[in-house]
């Protein structure tokens, strides 16, 4: 059954920022897309690197291990050696507080 967690708090990622957060064993990529909030598995899908420690501008995150592009704005991958789109969760604010979707 998934079930929305508090993983941060609203004001805590910045238009055009990147925060890695945690909940439970999952490392979640959290990004501000010019105001609009997006989650991601914070996995590279080619080796798993840590893409919210890459670079992110202009609406692509790079991943710091061997510069594999995606879009932030849906997590579709732009370049090898991506292995497929970012997995994506819902992301709401309520009550201040950034929440996402977690299947249980």
């Amino acid at each position: 059954m998934a079930s929305y967690v508090k993983v941060a708090d609203e004001g805590d990622v910045a238009p055009g920022q990147v925060k890695c957060v945690r909940t439970g064993d999952r490392r979640i990529a959290l990004f501000n897309e010019n105001g609009t909030l997006v989650a991601y598995d914070d996995y590279c899908t080619h080796v798993g690197g840590p893409v919210s420690e890459g670079s992110y501008e202009n609406g692509v995150v790079t991943c710091p291990w061997h510069g594999a592009q995606f879009r932030v704005e849906d997590g579709t991958a732009l370049t090898p050696p991506a292995g497929g789109n970012l997995r994506r969760y819902p992301v709401r604010v309520n009550a201040g507080a950034i929440e996402v979707e977690i299947d249980e």
